[in-house]
């Protein structure tokens, strides 16, 4: 009988902790290819915030570059801009809770080499396209 007990105790505690493994901070990445001369490069993940407000940051965004959040559906109608994306600081977005949008960056690229800027989003849903 204790043995049943500290079982089911046992099986509660590893079900409980398996629940807390929840990830809150994802990072995205975007590749802006070699020779992009300013147009909107987007993110293959999407992501979903879990309240209505986003949490995102970058530290590698260059300053001339712009940012803007994309709706998916057809259904949203808010597409976010910001021309002047503090590098380094995050900021917060009020979305729509639950919708899906893509991360996108409008940044000149005249090397011949790829350039990967990332995004730090906190507590999103991903997928991926």
């Amino acid at each position: 009988m204790k043995k049943a007990i500290a079982l089911v105790l046992a099986l509660v505690c590893v079900l409980g902790l398996a629940g807390c493994s929840a990830q809150k901070e994802y990072t995205i990445r975007i590749v802006v290819p070699a020779g992009n001369q300013g147009e909107f490069v987007y993110s293959e993940e999407e992501i979903a915030p879990r309240k209505s407000q986003l949490d995102i940051k970058s530290i590698d965004m260059s300053e001339d570059a712009k940012f803007v959040l994309k709706p998916i559906e057809d259904t949203q109608e808010n597409t976010y801009e910001c021309k002047n994306f503090p590098k380094g600081t995050p900021i917060l977005i009020d979305v729509e809770k639950g919708a899906w949008y893509k991360i996108g960056i409008s940044m000149e690229n005249p090397t011949d080499k790829d350039i990967i800027v990332v995004f730090h989003v906190v507590n999103v849903k991903v997928r991926i396209e």
